[in-house]
């Protein structure tokens, strides 16, 4: 099992490096979770729309895959450095999603090939664009993976920060499962110390109380002058952007983790409230 884990971080890394734009890019992290942990039976309430849970993509899934693509330290720079949505941002969100669109094409050949089942959905665009929201939710998957957690800022906070982009997939087989941080790794959540990532949303949507959806979007479509022009920075682009913020560390809990573990497992609060 830890060598079928192996193979897929290092597939995963591979394809990054030897991307034509891996310019762009740190090295991914790769997370693993049970498809039976419950979690998945617990989104519905916690994100407060229906989900998918792991076994409706495939019956027989075991696993769940999750990759965070990192973008590179000079766009981290860039978006940290002005207040509007830069060109260098939505060029890095069209490159991290169709990189990863590939990376989970040739992932799920390869798998098959080795006799394992997969299901994958795209990284992005796989939303309803009424209700603006998502029957699978990458970043629930990936506090599940225990690739992170969420900030304030309702991303998620990586030992790579939070600028990035994820995807997933599910498969049955098992590997062995990653072990989720032990708290936090935002400020606020933590400490109650940071607001930037409010401070800095051009559109207001973001506060100490919640994310509007809705009026993210409203601006976002007022902002951008093209489809193709991509997202909003700002977010992503306080003190947990490319790391762990200082003064929270990347402990992890302390016992390898087991689907049966999960259940009587006296977790850290991984969702803090309801997440879209």
């Amino acid at each position: 099992m830890a060598e079928l884990a192996n193979w897929i971080e290092t597939f995963i890394t591979a394809k990054v490096r030897q991307d034509r734009e891996s310019f762009r890019f740190r090295d991914p992290i790769v997370g693993f979770a049970a498809a039976d942990d419950p979690l998945y039976s617990q989104l519905d309430e916690r994100i407060g729309t229906p989900q998918c849970h792991p076994r409706s993509m495939l019956p027989t899934a075991r696993t769940v895959v999750v990759y965070f693509l990192p973008f590179s330290l000079e766009i981290i720079r860039a978006i940290q450095s002005q207040k509007v949505i830069v060109p260098e941002w939505s060029e890095q969100y069209t490159a991290a999603n169709d990189l990863l669109s590939r990376i989970s094409a040739s992932l799920s050949g390869a798998l098959r090939q080795k006799g394992i089942a997969v299901a994958a959905g795209p990284p992005t665009n796989n939303y309803d664009p009424i209700a603006l929201t998502a029957c699978w939710a990458h970043k629930a998957a990936a506090v599940i993976a225990g690739i992170g957690t969420f900030g304030l800022h309702h991303l998620i906070i990586t030992p790579a920060g939070t600028a990035g982009r994820l995807n997933s997939l599910v498969m049955d087989a098992a590997v062995p499962l990653t072990r989720r941080p032990a708290h936090s790794y935002c400020l606020f959540e933590s400490q109650g110390k940071c607001k930037i990532c409010v401070e800095k949303c051009p559109s207001g949507a973001l506060t100490v109380s919640g994310f509007d959806r809705f009026r993210c979007n409203a601006y976002l479509d007022g902002k951008n002058v093209h489809d193709l022009q991509q997202g909003c920075s700002m977010c992503s682009s306080g003190p947990c952007a490319a790391r762990i913020p200082p003064g929270l560390s990347g402990e992890r809990l302390a016992v390898p983790l087991s689907s049966t573990d999960h259940a009587q497992e006296d977790l850290h609060e991984p969702f803090h409230r309801p997440r879209p």
